[in-house]
C-alpha cells in the first residue's frame, strides 16, 4: 500500500501530465492528491487554534474541580495567546500594516467551526468568549 502511494506521489510522468491537465481517476488517494501536490501551505497562525482549545479545556477542568490556581494559570495563557497573535502591537507575530491582522478573524473562525462541534456545556462556552474576545480585539484600530 506504502509504495502504491509513493509511486503515485513521487512519479514524474503523472507529474508532467497533472502539469498538462490530465485529471485523475479517483483512487485509492483520491481528491486529495491534488493537495498533496501544493505542498505545506504558510499559515503560522494554525498553531494558535490547537493551543487556544486546550488551554480552554484547561479552564474548564479547573472550574469544575474549583481549583483557583489552576483557573489563574489557564486565564493568563489564553491572554497569552491572544496577546501573541491579536493583542496590540509589539506582538510575537508582527502585522507590519495599520489595524488587525487578517488572521484573528482566521483564528475566530476555526474555534468558532470547533465549538460548534461540541455539545452545549461549559466546554463550548468557554470557546464561545474566547472567540468573542478575539472579535473584541480584532475590531480596535490600531
Amino acid at each position: 500500500m506504502l509504495r502504491d502511494i509513493l509511486s503515485r506521489v513521487n512519479n514524474p510522468i503523472l507529474e508532467r501530465l497533472y502539469r498538462m491537465g490530465l485529471e485523475e481517476i479517483i483512487g485509492p488517494l483520491g481528491p486529495l492528491h491534488a493537495a498533496e501536490r501544493l505542498g505545506p501551505q504558510a499559515d503560522p497562525w494554525r498553531v494558535a487554534v490547537p493551543q487556544l482549545v486546550e488551554a480552554a479545556t484547561a479552564k474548564d477542568l479547573a472550574i469544575k474541580h474549583q481549583n483557583k490556581a489552576a483557573q489563574h494559570s489557564a486565564n493568563q495563557t489564553i491572554e497569552t495567546i491572544l496577546d501573541d497573535w491579536c493583542g496590540t502591537p509589539p506582538r510575537r507575530h508582527p502585522w507590519p500594516f495599520p489595524g488587525p491582522p487578517p488572521w484573528a478573524w482566521q483564528i475566530a473562525s476555526e474555534l468558532s467551526l470547533f465549538a460548534n462541534t461540541l455539545q452545549a456545556g461549559s466546554l463550548r462556552t468557554e470557546i464561545e468568549t474566547i472567540v468573542g474576545r478575539i472579535g473584541r480585539t480584532g475590531a480596535e484600530t490600531r
